[in-house]
């Protein structure tokens, strides 16, 4: 009784290359894909956060809490935008066998990356808008540009997918941009007499601005 034949081997090698050929070197699939995308979320951060204050800025303001919030204010999103230009650069454990000048410009990044200056940019805006008359459409827009910028800074610190994670919360940021329009609404409407009714409306309004806010923030 013979004995089964084996299967006879296939002329390639299994990476698919015939025999007597080096397999070529696998390539990665668009390499610099990724590098594109990271420096396109960080230069949006960067001219949102410069929109933002240029925004809030206009008109100038000679006072000095005006003049103090807008030095605030460039001064954080500037450090910010370069705390994003040098994310890349790492920075080693054991310093002490470095010139001088190294240890000099990794304290500077140190510098940059420990402050959270994001959310000082933020409040500084904030308290530059505080300065000015009351515009209620001109707030509305300066807080969806502020949220925009964080979600920017968020996906660029990350590395996270813009459109996943836009999608996750694309309920809470639809809402919190209907109660924006809503708060700025209310805001619109003058107070011809003090009376319940005016109070009620700004205390909606204030409400309103709170609880978009609160929806618009990432969980």
């Amino acid at each position: 009784m013979t004995a089964p034949s084996e299967p006879q081997a296939s002329g390639l090698s299994p990476d698919d290359s015939p025999p007597g050929q080096a397999a070529p070197r696998a390539r990665p699939v668009h390499p610099r894909a990724g590098v594109a995308s990271a420096a396109g979320s960080r230069l949006a951060a960067m001219l949102l956060g410069a929109a933002c204050v240029a925004w809030t800025a206009t008109p100038l303001l000679p006072t000095g809490l005006a003049q103090l919030a807008l030095f605030i204010a460039i001064v954080a999103v500037v450090a910010a935008a370069l705390r994003l230009a040098f994310a890349d650069i790492p920075q080693p454990e054991d310093r002490f066998f470095l010139p001088g000048y190294v240890r000099a410009w990794l304290t500077f990044l140190q510098l940059l990356r420990t402050p959270a200056w994001e959310e000082t940019a933020v409040v500084a805006v904030l308290w530059l808008e505080v300065q000015h008359q009351v515009r209620p459409w001109h707030t509305a827009a300066l807080g969806a540009a502020l949220i925009a910028y964080l979600l920017t800074t968020h996906i660029a610190e990350s590395g996270a997918q813009a459109a996943p994670l836009l999608r996750r919360h694309a309920k809470l940021l639809i809402v919190g941009a209907c109660l924006l329009a809503l708060a700025a609404g209310f805001a619109m409407i003058p107070a011809s007499a003090p009376g319940a009714g005016s109070a009620i409306l700004r205390v909606i309004a204030a409400a309103a601005v709170i609880a978009a806010t609160a929806l618009v923030l990432p969980a």
